[in-house]
Parts: structure tokens; C-alpha cells; sequence
């Protein structure tokens, strides 16, 4: 009987889920990438290879203080950092064992500290307080404690418990210090697992691949999701489990407690932040009222707070997005003046271009390509779009379209102007070194490729390096490396000007 005791007892040890959470521009991006890249080989370029909305790292490739001979490994959720993000933050901290609150040393506590630190007591988890940016010489910590003490949060050595570390993301300063404590914090939590036990995981993010199908993102709470596990979300099947990949974007054959995976396989997409178990469950609560996200496309019908306002002026919207996050990112900032025709995601088509003639709507897109087809078709339309890599952008705009309802021009716009400066050779094509003389560069920008102004040829950033590390964007003045998503036959002096239709 001991013995058949002994082989029920099958709770081990899982990674702890952490939650970075913080006001706009403190540094969480930053702490999370310098965790991730330190975590990944020499050879592993960039750090992770895709981006999945969680990754894991073994504490011990931190070199950590924590003297351990098995690995120890903590799951992080990295989860936006803008406002318009709120909602997707709530859940991550609800889907979290610990946070992990960074706050900048000289800038303090600031609205979205306190919204924080509101979603940290709701989810009634633990948290340790960061204070980022420490290397700045006019970073105070006395002053962070005291206005955490203002808002509720007594911190160590000032009347509290929750502990408190200075580091400094960029240098990489205090990092390893800040994973002992979510250890040794985590340590006296005491987190098991079932690795038998029914599977329960979190929806971190989800979109749709044009390869792959319909993906979602999960972090497993309980059980082990393997291949061909049947999903639920609630009573409603939505799919069974035809791939695991984790964030390097190989596959694996099973996930246990604390692993995030990208999974393939859904006929429905499940929401964000939401349970998915092998097993229908009884829900006693009614599911939200949200923009349904079935297949591609996004349900017409919308929600009272997007219907525009009787006697005033509105503007039709068709909205194209990457990720099912983003377009609940965008539909929750917009103004009432908004309607929204047509939202979906996936790139601009074609079926999108005379919706938004029939409509008389303008269309919207971030981090989403329009095909040279689909922008032929548009130009003989006459219908507006217009692409954005960055959200703020894009909701800045539109601001300021329906701050006065001004006209929207179908024209092409410039973003940015480079001049070809230097050229590497890289693998099979070349790189070119390029000076941004102004506006800015970013990676998924459409670019004329220029000589003595003419046209040679557009096409695509694929990626752009400041000196050793691959970067998003770059402004006037700074010279970096781009690499075209097509072969260019560029010289020296050639420009590169980054265009939007718009």
C-alpha cells in the first residue's frame, strides 16, 4: 500500500511564471531582453529567434548567486508595455505567480506604476519592486520609496516587506541579483505541479500564420500538453494540438507546468488571457461581450462603445492587424467617432480594398503587408490605406484625423531618407550602409530605392543592425546596416526613402 501511495504522489517542483509590468518607457523591454539574451548562446543571433508572448531561461545561465546542481528555470510573460495594453497586462499579472514592478529611479512613480500595481493586488500575487535606470546620476531611490509609500506600497527598509532592488537594465547591473529574489520568493510560495493532472494553460497571444494556420501562444499552469491533445476553451472545442514550438521555434513533444509553447492546430481562436483546457468545462460566468475573432475575420457587428455618435461627423475604418492583442490594443483606444467596417487579421487584401470602396472606409494596418497587386487595385480605387509598424502611431493619427475630421489625401507619404554610405557582404546578399538624413528607418518599411532620382526598385526592410545588435528603428543622424527582403543592386549615394500610401 506505501508503495502505491508512494507513486500517487507525483507533484514536482514547477518554474515560476513572472509578470513584468511598469509605466510606459521604465524599462521593462529593456530588463526582459537583457534576461532573455543573457539566457541564450553566442550563436542564438538576436536572443530568441521568434517572439511567442513567453519565453523560459535557466537561472543558472545568469550565473546566479543561487547554488543549485539541477537547472532552474522561470517562465517570463512579456506582455506590452503601452497603455492601450491595459486590459492584456491585467491578465498577464492574473496569469502570473509573481510581478515584477520597474519603476524608472528618475522618474519615479507614474499613472501606469499605480495601474500596476492596482492589477498586482487584484491578482493577490507577490511582487518585487525594480528601480531601473539606476547608472543615471540623477536616479533617486529614497525618493521611489516614498512615493510607493504614497500609493500604498511599503518596501523593505522603509516600514514594509516587498522587496526592493536597484539595477540598471541597459548595463545589465543588479539583473542577477533581481532573479534571486524571484527565486528565493518563490522558494517559500512552494510551487507544485502535477505533470499528470488535467491540462490547464493561459492564452499569452494569438494570430494567424499564413503557413501555419491559426497559433496561439500558451504558458501551462497543470498537466502536460502533448500532440494531438484535444482543446477546449470552456464547454467549446477549438481544436486539437498538431504542433508544440517553444520560443527558439523548434519543435517539441510536450509541455509541462510553466512552459510557454506556440501552438498549431486551432479551428477557433480562443481569447486572450483565457483557459484552455483538455477537457470541457462548465463556465458559471458569461463570456465577455468582444469582437469575435472566429477564423480570419473579425465579426461585423460591434459593440455600443464603437458606434459612432448621432450628429457628429464619423470616420468608416477597415482594420488589418497582425495579432488578435494589437486589434484589442486599437479597438479599445478608439473614439466613438470611429466605426469600425471590417477588422481582422491577417495582410491588406483585395476583398478588404472594395469593402473599403463600397464603404467609403479608409484602412488601417500595423505590422501587415499590402501585396503590389493589392496596392494596384487600391490606387484604381481610389481607397486610402495607410501601414504602420508601431501603435502609437497609428492611434496618433487617427487623433488627429478625427480631432477635426480633416481630409485624409490618397498620396504617398515619405517616413524617412537615407543615403547608401558603405556596403557589407552578409551570406548571400549585401548589406547596406546607410545614414538616415531624415524623418526614420524601421524594419517592414516599404523603401524606393533611388539614383539620381530615379526609381530603381521597392522593396521591404528586412532587418536593420546598429553596429552588432539587430534594432527596430532608427532616427535622423544614425548609421546602420539594411538588409533588403529582396536583392538590390544598390551603389554607393544610391537614397533609400521609406514610403506609406496615405
Amino acid at each position: 500500500m506505501k508503495k502505491n501511495q508512494k507513486t500517487l504522489d507525483t507533484s514536482l517542483p514547477r518554474p515560476p511564471i513572472v509578470v513584468v509590468l511598469g509605466h510606459v518607457d521604465h524599462g521593462k523591454t529593456t530588463l526582459l531582453d537583457t534576461i532573455r539574451k543573457a539566457s541564450v548562446a553566442a550563436k542564438e543571433h538576436g536572443g530568441i529567434t521568434q517572439h511567442i508572448g513567453a519565453y523560459q531561461i535557466d537561472v543558472k545561465s545568469q550565473k546566479s548567486k543561487v547554488k543549485s546542481e539541477e537547472s532552474q528555470f522561470i517562465t517570463f510573460i512579456d506582455t506590452p508595455g503601452h497603455e492601450a495594453f491595459a486590459s492584456m497586462r491585467s491578465r498577464g499579472a492574473k496569469a502570473a505567480d509573481i510581478a515584477v514592478l520597474v519603476i524608472a529611479g528618475n522618474d519615479s512613480v507614474k499613472p501606469q506604476t499605480i495601474e500596476s500595481i492596482e492589477q498586482i493586488k487584484q491578482a493577490n500575487i507577490p511582487f518585487i519592486v525594480a528601480v531601473n535606470k539606476m547608472d543615471l546620476p540623477t536616479a533617486n531611490i529614497d525618493k521611489v520609496k516614498q512615493d510607493l509609500a504614497k500609493a500604498g506600497v511599503q518596501v523593505e527598509g522603509f516600514g514594509g516587506d516587498v522587496p526592493i532592488l536597484p539595477i540598471s537594465a541597459k548595463a545589465g547591473t543588479g539583473v542577477k541579483e533581481l532573479l534571486d529574489m524571484v527565486i528565493l520568493v518563490m522558494t517559500f510560495k512552494g510551487l507544485t505541479s502535477e505533470p499528470n493532472a488535467p491540462v490547464e494553460a493561459v492564452v499569452i497571444e494569438t494570430h494567424i500564420d499564413k503557413g501555419k494556420g491559426m497559433v496561439a501562444s500558451l504558458v501551462v499552469q497543470k498537466g502536460t500538453l502533448v500532440s494531438r491533445t484535444l482543446l477546449f476553451e470552456g464547454q467549446k472545442s477549438i481544436g486539437n494540438v498538431r504542433a508544440m514550438f517553444d520560443e527558439f521555434g523548434k519543435i517539441v513533444p510536450s509541455a509541462g507546468p510553466g512552459k510557454p509553447v506556440e501552438v498549431l492546430g486551432f479551428t477557433s481562436l480562443p481569447e486572450i488571457g483565457s483557459l484552455v483546457t483538455d477537457r470541457s468545462v462548465t463556465r458559471e460566468e458569461k463570456p465577455k461581450e468582444v469582437v469575435s475573432l472566429d477564423a480570419q475575420n473579425v465579426a461585423d457587428e460591434l459593440p455600443d462603445f464603437l458606434k459612432p455618435v448621432s450628429d457628429e461627423k464619423s470616420l468608416a475604418v477597415i482594420l488589418k492587424v497582425d495579432t488578435a492583442g494589437s486589434l484589442e490594443a486599437i479597438t479599445a483606444s478608439l473614439s466613438k467617432r470611429v466605426v469600425i467596417v471590417h477588422a481582422g487579421i491577417g495582410d491588406i487584401t483585395e476583398a478588404d480594398i472594395l469593402l473599403a470602396k463600397s464603404s467609403k472606409a479608409i484602412i488601417l494596418g500595423l505590422h501587415v503587408v499590402c501585396k503590389p497587386n493589392v496596392q494596384l487595385l487600391a490606387q484604381t480605387e481610389k481607397v486610402i490605406f495607410r501601414t504602420y509598424t508601431i501603435i502609437y502611431e497609428l492611434l496618433d493619427e487617427l487623433t488627429e484625423v478625427i480631432s477635426g475630421l480633416k481630409e485624409v489625401k490618397f498620396e504617398e507619404r515619405e517616413l524617412g531618407r537615407g543615403q547608401i554610405i558603405a556596403e557589407f557582404p552578409f551570406e548571400d546578399s549585401r548589406i547596406a550602409g546607410t545614414k538616415v538624413l531624415s524623418g526614420r528607418l524601421a524594419r517592414g518599411d516599404t523603401v524606393r530605392v533611388v539614383r539620381d532620382e530615379t526609381d530603381i526598385l521597392r522593396v521591404k526592410i528586412k532587418s536593420i543592425r546598429q553596429g552588432k545588435e539587430d534594432t527596430t528603428r532608427v532616427g535622423i543622424g544614425v548609421e546602420c546596416g539594411v538588409l533588403f527582403d529582396k536583392t538590390v543592386d544598390f551603389i554607393l549615394g544610391d537614397a533609400i526613402i521609406a514610403v506609406t500610401t496615405g
